[in-house]
């Protein structure tokens, strides 16, 4: 081959190879996004810890990107109302999703024709935040302390009532209620704020619910907490025990919520949404005001969220199925 051609030829393969880096770089690098604002669908009421944990992480983006990151409160039906607003969105990035465990890997089997899928029908972005529930008592139960409130419902089965939100609240407590050996009549209530108030009315004796709700009510003397499921103490509830402590180690299930978007969300926006959460979620200041409210900033990546849903999922099925629960 004469040198000439040799030469060109060279000039092409390099010309294609400086092209194919090109065109990588650019479909791996951030896209120009955001460019408006954007709509963050949480599952439940305002007020709530899942509100609160948006509001606090929304904040800290919307001053990272430039563009107001824009809260939008969808309760109802066990968190299926958003969940299909969400999935059923452009996949532009301007749409993200906060759903929490249960939407993702309880609903699943517990609720008769669920009209989405949590794999195919949303893009996983990043898990958020662990949140712990508490078990709370009011003036009508005697009891002070999860022992007393153990053998009170041993000693009595099904003369006490237990309120809860959503399905996910109710196989942690169906979960406790087996594991102690006891039996209460389990209330379902809609959000947790009504779970609150069903407690202050006296129409519950006890209830169930994530923590930022209640320290005002501890300290006001109208409430009592009694243990906690999470899997070490809240920093703003220090005296409370954990149910591991109580000797009901398998019953520690505290619930995380995350973020996500539609399905076929584009992998550079998704990956900016990711690395900004990461960041975001290790700042002192977002960290305190979460740990304050008994929230614990938890970033878990794209593939690992994929696979705490699938093994949780894997768990979640026969437990359901055991204890029964069934949502129409």
């Amino acid at each position: 081959m004469p040198k000439c051609f040799k030469n060109l030829l060279a000039g092409l393969i390099g010309l294609g190879l400086l092209l194919s880096a090109l065109v990588a770089g650019a479909q791996t690098s951030a896209p120009n996004w955001p460019t408006r604002p954007i709509r963050w669908i949480v599952p439940f009421a305002a007020g709530g810890t899942a509100d609160a944990t948006a509001r606090h992480i929304a904040q800290k983006l919307t001053e990272r990107w430039g563009q107001q990151v824009m809260v939008d409160n969808k309760p109802g039906a066990n968190t299926i109302i958003a969940a299909v607003e969400a999935a059923r969105a452009a996949p532009d990035g301007y749409t993200l999703f906060q759903p929490i465990n249960s939407t993702l890997t309880v609903n699943q089997f517990a609720v008769t024709r669920l009209p989405y899928d949590a794999l195919k029908d949303f893009t996983p972005i990043a898990v958020i935040a662990s949140v712990p529930l508490i078990f709370v008592a009011n003036d009508t139960m005697p009891a002070h302390t999860m022992q007393e409130f153990i053998a009170l419902a041993k000693k009595s089965p099904e003369a006490f009532t237990m309120g809860g939100g959503v399905v996910g609240v109710q196989l942690a407590a169906e979960r406790f209620m087996r594991d102690a050996g006891v039996k209460t009549r389990y209330v379902a209530y809609k959000s947790g704020a009504d779970v609150t108030k069903g407690l202050l009315s006296g129409e519950i004796h006890s209830g169930l619910d994530g923590v930022p709700a209640y320290p005002p009510l501890f300290k006001a003397g109208k409430l009592r907490p009694l243990a906690t499921n999470s899997a070490r103490r809240i920093a703003s509830l220090p005296d409370v025990p954990t149910l591991g402590e109580l000797g009901l180690k398998n019953s520690e299930a505290p619930m995380w919520h995350a973020l996500m978007g539609p399905a076929g969300l584009p992998a550079p926006i998704r990956q900016k949404i990711s690395d900004d959460l990461k960041e975001v979620l290790a700042m002192p200041d977002l960290r305190d005001k979460m740990g304050a409210l008994g929230l614990e900033a938890n970033w878990i990546g794209a593939d690992d969220f994929v696979k705490l849903i699938k093994s949780e999922s894997a768990n979640m099925g026969p437990l359901v199925k055991d204890l029964g629960i069934r949502m129409e």
